[in-house]
């Protein structure tokens, strides 16, 4: 699949309430693709994510809990939940109004096309 086919996938995390933004960024901190109804300094968006995972990875590794899953971090205004995909992070950001079990669903039933869009 090409950047249309993640286009597309990323497009159904929108769909899920609360959800303001998505984005696939690499372990070197550059968006592969993005979607999103606000605006975001997508530049310091990669960044700040690859900087993130790799702190949580780092942690999880010296601890022996072996690799990074999922991350979560929550603020007075919204969430960020990273997931591993492959060799890169799937980031998606809401606001006040999201059930973050609602985008951990999202994330369960839309990675394995997320995978395949990598490959």
């Amino acid at each position: 699949m090409g950047s249309n086919g993640i286009d597309r996938i990323l497009n159904e995390f929108m769909k899920v309430k609360g959800v303001t933004a998505v984005a696939l960024v690499g372990r070197d901190g550059i968006v592969i693709e993005s979607v999103s109804n606000t605006n975001l300094d997508i530049d310091a968006l990669g960044a700040m994510v690859a900087t993130a995972v790799g702190t949580a990875e780092t942690l999880g590794s010296e601890f022996g809990f072996g690799g990074l899953e999922s991350k979560l971090n929550e603020y007075a205004n919204g969430k960020i939940l990273m997931a591993a995909a492959i060799d890169e992070v799937l980031a998606i950001f809401t606001d006040t109004t999201s059930v973050i079990g609602s985008v951990r669903y999202a994330v369960k039933k839309n990675m394995p096309d997320v995978i395949n869009a990598l490959q």
